[in-house]
């Protein structure tokens, strides 16, 4: 009978620690069913913590809320009232608590008891909207932003180029199947249309030509030879580049050439002070004893006939000194193809003469030598070092000018360069080097009887511009 008794005990303290245990948890059940169950979402919007009634409140947000649409990198709107979009809150209420009644039954209890985690519930929502409208939605942003390629267009007014542009076409399909799927959702906001592009157009560097031509135009009377070349494509621009122009204190780049060719090893103090004074000077008696004193051991003449050879030996056949600087009485004079046409004549120095081609071309063979490459390194393996071609840019670099080539382009721009000038002709030619390439740039203008400064430094410095916008749009 006392073993009776202790059972009933134990079971009564057992159902009551059960009913208590039961009580708690029905009431912690009760308070985790005031919000939605952690996985449950409505048209791919995460609703799961929230209440009743804060789902069914972000729904109606969500389906007010216009949708960003991009074209390309054009941002649009649209306004759900636009395409007829329409939401049913009252359907979609009984759609979410008929989703919730087993939840909130005696089944979800015991797994809250048990601790059984709930599967993923997606809730239908109702919400439609007019196919037609979205379709003409879609015809309007076509006809507005569609459109073929453009090619560039030349702009003399500002020395500028409007660069090509791709062409556009608005994939009608694909996009509505797009919007339409981001109108049913409610966590989609932003949507990006299916573009077709088109590559632009190739800039022609006929373009350029045909702004300096432009540019030209307001100078009549005026004779010019242009040589441009990108150093990366190897596309030209010329502008009478085969004619023969006195070369002028240009021609030292080639005097600087055939000192570092002449030299073996380093130069000394007295030839480095010469170089100075001759480049960034300008000095024709030091550039004389340049050519006497380094190139030909005493004899200036001597050093302009070497000269001479090594540019025909580069393939330069019209450039070429048949004296020193200020030393004509006994110079020879050269006959060549350039200083033998008839179409062109700019009355060059009978004994000092070049082409803008010959000097661009020379250009591009001491920035091809720097990296070890190019017709300098061909012809003189043992000679000329791109070290030594290095350092003729380095010192091309130190001869700064506010005007000319330097005067067209953004401050800071690297530009190794030689100019010179005469009562008829200016000139300056050199290598830039610029984000977009590096190029060669020789631009040589001639006035018969007088050019002004303040007409030939200008129009330099515009081509100048004109060409480094061409080449960084």
């Amino acid at each position: 009978m006392q073993r009776k008794s202790s059972y009933l005990v134990w079971l009564v303290i057992v159902a009551a620690v059960a009913a208590l245990f039961l009580s708690w948890q029905y009431r912690d059940y009760r308070l985790t069913r005031q919000t939605l169950p952690p996985d449950l979402s409505m048209a791919g919007l995460q609703v799961g913590g929230m209440s009743r009634q804060q789902a069914l409140n972000a729904l109606e947000v969500a389906y007010a809320t216009p949708l960003t649409v991009t074209y390309h990198q054009e941002s649009l709107s649209l306004c759900p009232s636009v395409v007829e979009l329409r939401y049913d809150a009252a359907q979609t209420a009984a759609n979410l608590d008929a989703a919730l009644v087993d939840w909130r039954g005696i089944e979800g209890f015991v797994a809250h008891v048990l601790r059984r985690g709930s599967a993923p519930v997606t809730v239908p929502v109702v919400v439609s909207f007019s196919e037609d409208r979205l379709s003409r939605y879609l015809e309007r942003i076509a006809e507005e932003y569609d459109g073929p390629p453009q090619e560039p267009v030349a702009l003399p007014a500002v020395l500028d180029f409007r660069p090509p542009r791709p062409g556009y076409r608005l994939d009608v399909e694909s996009s509505r199947a797009r919007l339409a799927q981001a109108l049913m959702s409610a966590s989609t906001q932003r949507v990006d249309l299916v573009v077709d592009v088109e590559e632009p157009p190739t800039v022609d560097p006929g373009l350029l030509r045909q702004l300096l031509e432009e540019r030209l135009d307001d100078h009549p009377g005026l004779i010019p030879g242009i040589f441009i070349k990108d150093l990366q494509s190897g596309a030209e621009v010329t502008i009478n580049s085969g004619a023969a122009f006195s070369g002028l204190s240009v021609l030292k780049i080639a005097v600087l050439e055939e000192v570092y060719r002449s030299i073996d090893g380093p130069p000394g103090p007295e030839t480095i002070k010469l170089i100075s004074e001759t480049v960034t000077e300008s000095g024709n008696f030091t550039a004389n004893l340049l050519l006497r004193d380094v190139v030909a051991d005493g004899d200036a003449y001597e050093a302009t006939e070497r000269l001479t050879d090594s540019m025909r030996r580069l393939g330069l056949l019209n450039t070429f000194m048949g004296a020193p600087y200020d030393e004509k009485d006994v110079g020879r004079e050269i006959v060549t193809d350039a200083n033998a046409r008839t179409d062109v004549s700019v009355e060059p120095d009978p004994f000092i003469q070049t082409t803008p081609l010959d000097v661009g071309l020379l250009l591009e063979m001491i920035y091809q030598c720097t990296q070890g490459g190019g017709a300098l390194v061909l012809n003189y393996p043992e000679t000329v070092t791109p070290g030594e071609c290095q350092e003729m840019v380095r010192w091309m670099t130190g001869n700064p000018m506010d005007s000319l080539i330097e005067g067209g382009v953004p401050s800071g721009t690297r530009v190794a360069h030689k100019h010179g000038w005469t009562s008829d002709t200016h000139a300056d030619a050199g290598l830039v080097y610029s984000p977009g390439c590096d190029y060669v740039l020789v631009i040589f203008l001639y006035r018969p009887g007088w050019l002004e400064w303040d007409e030939g430094a200008p129009l330099i410095a515009d081509i100048s511009t004109a060409t480094y916008n061409y080449f960084n749009p």
